[in-house]
């Protein structure tokens, strides 16, 4: 499923944190769509922002959800420079990076990951375990 529709990503979403016995509670189901919708990563605040307008919802629910989510595999954090933290709804199999903007935070996905080869190197160094974290950051046409 990877870079999949809007919807398709919304029901794997919804389906794995069932088949891990969360509850589809209305802040729950509010934030994934909206996240759904995005094609961008999204700061907790904004994500409050956006679903207090139709559900109640403050920011220790939205990092409980993102929590839940992280562990059930179906969010990916995406750090910036200045440590904010952005949070992206994924499907099956669709891991990917950025490229950020270091004055605006345009953020653009790079449908690319050599995470194989380095867990590879580091396996072969006695690692075990390995996972990784990678975004490249820049500034954007925009901001030159």
């Amino acid at each position: 499923m990877n870079c999949s529709s809007p919807s398709k990503k919304l029901d794997y979403a919804l389906a794995v944190l069932k088949e891990r016995g969360h509850r589809l509670t209305s802040p729950r189901r509010a934030i994934l769509e909206l996240m759904a919708e995005e094609s961008r990563p999204l700061a907790a605040e904004d994500i409050r922002k956006q679903v207090e307008r139709q559900n109640p919802c403050d920011l220790a629910t939205v990092y409980r959800n993102m929590d839940a989510c992280l562990d059930a595999g179906i969010v990916q954090k995406c750090m910036l420079e200045n440590g904010k933290i952005l949070f992206e709804l994924v499907g099956e199999h669709d891991h990917h990076h950025h490229i950020i903007c270091r004055k605006c935070e345009r953020t653009e996905r790079i449908n690319l990951c050599l995470a194989d080869e380095m867990e590879e190197i580091a396996t072969s160094l006695g690692f075990t375990e390995v996972d990784h974290v990678m975004e490249l950051y820049g500034v954007c046409g925009d901001c030159r």
